[in-house]
């Protein structure tokens, strides 16, 4: 019975490592170029994409556009359907520049 179990930990083991290593093969810099631009209110051909890593489920990376660098990241999953890339989440750049919501704070933070 502890041949099983043992057998069972590293199939499942193996099977999210490999998901690991398939996720970050099948989302490309231009579906993260893509991610960015929406999340940071640019066109995808003014982001750059540096600094790639994997974290499972979980791609980290910076996209620059112009100046400004932004730390995002999309998670991805694969599903029956294909491969689902979440939006980007990017902190810091000038996610707020053009958007409409410029205040007295964002304006001193050099922001918009």
């Amino acid at each position: 019975m502890n041949i099983r179990l043992a057998a069972l930990t590293v199939i499942t083991c193996l099977t999210f490592a490999g998901c690991g290593t398939i996720n970050n093969a099948t989302v490309s810099d231009q579906k993260l170029k893509e991610r960015a631009a929406f999340a940071l209110g640019t066109s995808a051909d003014a982001i750059t994409i540096s600094n790639r890593s994997n974290e499972g489920v979980r791609i980290n990376f910076t996209a620059t556009t112009g100046k400004r660098s932004s730390q995002c990241y999309v998670t991805s999953t694969a599903s029956m359907i294909g491969v689902v890339t979440s939006d980007a989440i990017c902190s810091g750049g000038n996610a707020h520049k053009g958007a409409g919501q410029c205040n007295a704070l964002l304006k001193a933070a050099g922001r918009c």
